[in-house]
C-alpha cells in the first residue's frame, strides 16, 4: 500500500495533492442488539477501495450502506472483521483529521457565519485557522461573497456547498459522503454532482459515496458496489467506463446510459421502469 505523508503544510493550499489511502475491509460484520433481538446489518463484507478513486455504494433501503460508511469512518465499531486504511485502523486516521464525513443534513451551526462554520473544522482538528485558505475554498465551491452569511440566509444547495467546504478544509485523505445531496431538488442535485466531481478530482483523496440515485453513482464514481438486502453483502462490482474529468455532458452519452442500465439490472429494477429516478429511500 502507498506510504502515508505525515508532514502537514504550514497553511492550506487549496490545490495541494496528498497521498490518497487504500482501504481494505475483510470479514466485516455488524450486528445491533443482543440475543433474540439482535439484527445483523452487515455480513461477510470483503472490499477494497483503490487509492485516489471514488466508490459508490447503492442498494435497497435498509441494506446497511450508511452503517458500512459509519464503520469505515470509525463512528461505529464492527462486530467482527478488520478495516485498514493504509494498514492503520480508522481511529488512527481520524485522530489526525484525515477522514472527513458529509451527511445529508449539512449540520451547519446556525449562529456562525459560513466562514466560521468552515473554520470550526480546523479548530476541531487542532490546526491553525487559515483565513485565506478558507476564502479560496469557498470561492472554489461557489460561495464567494457569502463568507459572512448565516446558514438561514442560504439555499439548501448553498448550505451543502458550505458543508463540502468544511469537509475539504482539513485536506482529508479519505472523504466519506452519505447522501450529501439527498435533501435538495433534482436540478440543484445535478449541478452539485458536477461541481463535486470537479472539486474532488486531483485532490489526492480516496472517496466513498452512499447514494440512492443511480445517475449520481454513475456520474461521480469510478466503481459502484451494489449491495443486497439486509444483511448487506456486496453482490456486484461495476466499473464506470466514463473518462475523467467528469462533466454534465456525459449524462447524455451512450456509456453513461449503459452503465445506469447495468446498475439498475443489478438492483433488480425492471428494465421498463424509469431508471432516472432515485431508488426508494
Amino acid at each position: 500500500m502507498p506510504a502515508i505523508r505525515r508532514s502537514e503544510p504550514a497553511r492550506l493550499n487549496v490545490g495541494a495533492v496528498r497521498v490518497p489511502p487504500a482501504v481494505a475491509i475483510e470479514g466485516l460484520t455488524k450486528a445491533f442488539g443482543r440475543g433474540e433481538t439482535q439484527t445483523l446489518a452487515l455480513a461477510e463484507i470483503d472490499i477494497g477501495l483503490r487509492p485516489g478513486t471514488m466508490t459508490a455504494l447503492v442498494g435497497p433501503s435498509g441494506c446497511g450502506k450508511s452503517t458500512l460508511l459509519r464503520v469505515i469512518a470509525g463512528l461505529e465499531a464492527p462486530s467482527t472483521g478488520t478495516i485498514e486504511i493504509d494498514g492503520e485502523p480508522p481511529e488512527a486516521i481520524k485522530r489526525r483529521g484525515e477522514i472527513a464525513v458529509a451527511f445529508q443534513d449539512a449540520s451547519l451551526l446556525p449562529w456562525l457565519t459560513v466562514h466560521s462554520n468552515v473554520a470550526l473544522a480546523l479548530k476541531l482538528a487542532r490546526r491553525p485557522v487559515d483565513d485565506q485558505g478558507i476564502r479560496e475554498l469557498l470561492t472554489l465551491v461557489g460561495l464567494q461573497g457569502f463568507e459572512r452569511a448565516k446558514p438561514a440566509e442560504l439555499s439548501g444547495g448553498m448550505r451543502q456547498r458550505a458543508a463540502i467546504a468544511r469537509c475539504l478544509i482539513t485536506e482529508p485523505r479519505l472523504l466519506l459522503l452519505d447522501e450529501p445531496f439527498g435533501a435538495v431538488d433534482e436540478l440543484t442535485r445535478r449541478r452539485l454532482n458536477v461541481e463535486l466531481s470537479r472539486i474532488w478530482e486531483g485532490r489526492g483523496t480516496t472517496g466513498l459515496l452512499v447514494t440512492h440515485s443511480i445517475q449520481e453513482a454513475v456520474l461521480l464514481a469510478d466503481e459502484i458496489l451494489v449491495m443486497t438486502a439486509r444483511p448487506g453483502r456486496i453482490a456486484t462490482r461495476i466499473t464506470v467506463p466514463l473518462p475523467r474529468p467528469r462533466t454534465g455532458r456525459q449524462l447524455n452519452s451512450a456509456a453513461f446510459h449503459r452503465t445506469v442500465e447495468q446498475v439498475a439490472a443489478a438492483l433488480g429494477i425492471d428494465e421498463d421502469e424509469p431508471v432516472t429516478l432515485a431508488v426508494a429511500t
